[in-house]
């Protein structure tokens, strides 16, 4: 396709036009890097995707607003590394006592617990089963058989590209419901 060969701030402007498929382009163009380098400080696939996923929702949810003219590679880069810097305050905030967690455990409700985690998964569910056939296949394999996006291209002979795209769509859908 002519497109790939296109600058940022040309695609950019055809997401504004709703280009869903030009937002595609500039995913795959920075999805690897972005992981790469992420992947150096946080060491965790399902993080460094998570804050890459979030990252380029925001891309998306902002487009309108982007003065970008030049490449977008060094804005994703600034805010990946910033969110990767919130990510690690969270994490260092999240750290409770083991005796603070031996009494809370005493402590919970453990019948709401559970009542809460089925109708979220159930929600999952349902949210998973609006996926089209494929997408939902590939992304059952990524996240629930923890297949890599290789062993899964290989089973359903397609490109690695491919399986990368649908788990990224699903999980961009999954996160706006």
């Amino acid at each position: 396709m002519a497109n790939r060969s296109l600058p940022d701030h040309e695609l950019l402007q055809r997401c504004r036009e709703g280009n869903t498929r030009a937002f595609d382009l500039l995913f795959e163009r920075y999805f690897n890097k972005l992981n790469l380098f992420a992947l150096k400080y946080i060491r965790q696939q399902s993080i460094t995707e998570e804050l890459i996923m979030d990252l380029m929702l925001k891309v998306w949810e902002k487009k309108d607003s982007f003065q970008e003219e030049g490449s977008l590679g060094p804005y994703l880069f600034k805010a990946l590394k910033n969110s990767m810097i919130d990510y690690f305050r969270k994490k260092e905030l999240s750290t409770t006592p083991i005796c603070k967690l031996i009494e809370d455990s005493f402590t919970q409700d453990t019948t709401n617990e559970a009542v809460s985690y089925n109708e979220l998964q159930k929600i999952y569910l349902d949210h998973l089963n609006q996926l089209s056939p494929q997408r939902k296949l590939v992304f059952e394999m990524s996240r629930h058989e923890n297949l890599s996006y290789r062993q899964i291209a290989t089973n359903l002979n397609l490109s690695v590209k491919t399986v990368e795209s649908h788990v990224s769509a699903a999980l961009l859908f999954l996160r706006k419901k």
